[in-house]
């Protein structure tokens, strides 16, 4: 091989070797959304590299210009993939779509057209002739209108991408920036060779430009592939992530221009841009922002909903750069919060007016039975009337019973210290003697307000029911389901029989509706209550709070 053959046909070999490594790296690296593009890309780079030199072998022009054929097919191959590539690298993969994908081809496919047909309109070439030089071949041709049709896709192509690079830098950390750096660099080898290649005069075949850039962009990849390993790198599509999020999410730079908006983002906007800069202005909202939550009413399709917004700095070298804005719709929970609300106010007026009304005709009633016992009654008599102020009694008790169940979830839930509830519940009962053991500090609980008659009415069950009862023990352990306060006490206990039926409404020696009222409180906030004591040893009362209704801190060892 002779200096010349060495100078044409190992550059050419060089690229096809690099760019087909460059290739197979990919295609068997990662997955990734962009891996099949980018591989595609590459390989076609190799491809044409062997399409050029076939073209300084071939003395026929014909071959030639099936060659030129190829090159152009390889070229719109590689500028569509690549384009691909960069839009899928960048986070901006829900542009590739089957349509997009044809738009973006069809430019090459015109290019192909206008080069194949060209014998019959000379407007891709107006002339051309194959220059000899050293044993090697060259075509030489005036470039016709047509051919600037190309020379624009190839340059559009080239310089998307690098452009789509370029703002890629802003989203992405430093340590991943060589990746990026080094297929920009390959990008514009590419754009300044090809537009070389095009004005500069090709009468020597052994000085071909086009061949010196694709293998000077193959050497320049492997050689950044190898110090960057950007084929295994992919940056945070976070555009992507956030195009899928229902809610609608904001991003801000520090002049509080919106820089980016997901779909429903968009939405809003565009009913409501002009009120949002006015609440901002009015509100003070500026950059750094903080983290802040408050309830904005916005138009939505004409309507009006309601958004919780939620705000949070964007934050680079200690500095805020931006803002996040999430606009949560409520619209729905703020309605059936307000239905319920409307039925609640509802039911307790009814609830008040048959209370009212009942305790009136009990007032009436026990003003009979009074006079009643004034006056002079038989045994049988005497006992019928005993019935009736039982039954009286009894419904006595129903009405309070009704006004406690009402109280049930009318307020909103709460954090307690469960050491000082039960401490300050069981101050205020008459236990006489009972020796008390508590060991609950650092517990925290969400519960309905009423949780203090939990263990109000666990205290009391102790006093009437336990016969004899001397001590109560309450502590706490975490469990798989989450955590388990346990009340024990060393009374006579629960029979096997009675476990399950001393929590339904009705059962007991009393109103039979204690631990009833204990179980529906509970439930309030998904907890739960069951009896493990043995009998004739004392009960054993086991509540139940799952995870995320507790906190527990336990205290420093000694």
């Amino acid at each position: 091989m002779d200096y010349y053959s060495a100078l044409i046909i190992i550059p050419s070999l060089v690229a096809f070797a690099v760019s087909f490594w460059v290739a197979y790296k990919v295609y068997t690296g990662k997955s990734t959304e962009h891996r099949l593009a980018m591989s595609i890309c590459f390989a076609f780079i190799g491809i044409n590299a062997l399409v050029l030199l076939g073209e300084k072998l071939s003395p026929n022009i014909d071959a030639v210009l099936l060659m030129v054929f190829l090159e152009y097919l390889s070229e719109s191959i590689i500028l569509l993939t690549l384009l691909i590539f960069v839009i899928q690298y960048v986070g901006m993969g829900r542009w590739v779509t089957p349509k997009n994908v044809l738009i973006f081809g069809i430019p090459g496919i015109l290019t192909l057209i206008f080069n194949g047909t060209n014998q019959w309109h000379n407007l891709f070439y107006v002339s051309m002739d194959i220059v000899h030089s050293h044993g090697f071949y060259l075509l030489n041709a005036d470039y016709g209108p047509l051919f600037l049709f190309w020379m624009a896709y190839f340059l559009v192509v080239i310089g998307t991408t690098t452009a789509l690079m370029a703002k890629a830098m802003v989203d992405t950390p430093l340590y991943r920036r060589k990746a990026l750096w080094t297929l920009m660099g390959g990008m514009i080898i590419i754009m300044v060779f090809g537009v070389f290649y095009v004005f500069s005069a090709r009468d020597d075949p052994v000085v071909d430009i086009m061949s010196i850039g694709l293998t000077l962009t193959a050497v320049w990849i492997f050689i950044g592939e190898r110090r960057s390993e950007f084929v295994d790198l992919e940056i945070i599509r976070f555009r992507e992530a956030m195009v899928g999020i229902e809610d609608a999410i904001l991003i801000l730079n520090s002049s509080m221009r919106t820089t980016f908006a997901n779909e429903h983002g968009q939405r809003i906007l565009d009913e409501n841009i002009e009120f949002l800069k006015e609440r901002a202005a009015a509100r003070g909202f500026s950059i750094p922002c903080g983290s802040q939550k408050f309830e904005i009413a916005l138009k939505q399709n004409g309507a009006p909903r309601h958004y919780s917004l939620s705000s949070s700095d964007i934050v680079r070298d200690g500095k805020a750069i931006g803002a996040v804005l999430v606009f949560h719709d409520i619209s729905n929970r703020m309605m059936m919060e307000e239905n319920i609300q409307r039925a609640n106010r509802g039911l307790k007026t009814l609830n008040q007016i048959i209370r009212h009304d009942m305790r009136n005709d009990l007032t009436a009633l026990w003003g009979y039975l009074q006079l009643l016992e004034m006056t002079e009654l038989n045994a049988r008599q005497k006992e019928l009337v005993q019935k009736m102020v039982d039954r009286a009694r009894s419904a006595d008790g129903h009405l309070s019973f009704a006004n406690e169940q009402q109280a049930i979830g009318s307020a909103g839930t709460a954090w307690y210290d469960i050491q000082e509830l039960i401490e300050g519940v069981l101050s205020k009962m008459s236990l006489g003697d009972m020796e008390i053991e508590t060991c609950l500090q650092g517990i925290r609980i969400q519960a309905d307000p009423l949780i203090s008659n939990v263990f109000h009415c666990l205290a009391d069950n102790t006093v009437r029911h336990g016969n004899g009862a001397t001590r109560i023990s309450i502590h706490a352990n975490e469990t798989k389901d989450g955590l388990s306060i346990i009340w024990e006490d060393d009374g006579v206990g629960v029979p096997f029989e009675h476990k399950e039926k001393i929590f339904n409404r009705g059962f007991g020696q009393n109103t039979g509706e204690g631990l009833f009222l204990v179980c529906e409180i509970l439930s309030m906030t998904d907890g739960s209550i069951s009896e493990g004591g043995e009998p004739d040893k004392g009960a054993k009362f086991m509540i139940q709070f799952p995870s995320g209704r507790y906190t527990w801190t336990p205290p420093l060892e000694p």
